[in-house]
């Protein structure tokens, strides 16, 4: 099983935001074999959140309206459990809000925002409570999180129990 989780330049290339899906035609490629393969895709709060507010600031009040509606579609998908992705990290808990304090200083410095912070907490989580086989991976166009990757996630919790003699 392959788990992939949703990154903000993943759905702008998607709905096609003015200025920022510049690698659509790739993503949508990507988007059809993933969908092929029937990967497991997790959409964290961050790229809802970030999604919306790069809409928001569309420039053309059509395009706006337009791509509104898409994400609005989306959305509803999302709650009502019929995306193709789940819904994962929709709160901020102590340990997370410490998490984001620790290592604020660490990735602003190179550039990192709170929000891809918080898909990478959410990505490092899922990988420490699922026991699953396979890639877990960020899908993202961003170079700073396609980077987090890592395969055959679970095999070390999988072992075989041994019996006594």
């Amino acid at each position: 099983m392959n788990v992939r989780f949703i990154d903000t330049s993943i759905m702008l290339n998607l709905l096609e935001v003015p200025g920022k899906c510049s690698d659509k035609e790739k993503v949508k490629r990507e988007w059809a074999e993933v969908l092929r393969t029937g990967d497991t895709l997790i959409m964290p709060i961050a790229t809802i959140i970030e999604t919306g507010n790069h809409i928001a600031h569309i420039s053309d009040g059509h395009a706006r309206r337009t791509i509104t509606l898409k994400f609005k579609e989306y959305l509803e998908k999302t709650a009502n459990s019929q995306a193709p992705w789940k819904l994962y990290g929709n709160g901020l808990k102590k340990e997370e809000i410490k998490y984001l304090a620790e290592n604020m200083e660490k990735f602003t410095v190179s550039n990192i925002g709170i929000g891809d912070m918080t898909i990478i907490y959410a990505y490092e989580k899922y990988i420490q409570e699922t026991p699953s086989l396979g890639t877990v991976m960020i899908w993202s166009m961003d170079d700073h999180l396609s980077s987090y990757r890592q395969e055959n996630v679970g095999i070390q919790r999988r072992r075989k129990k041994q019996h006594p003699v």
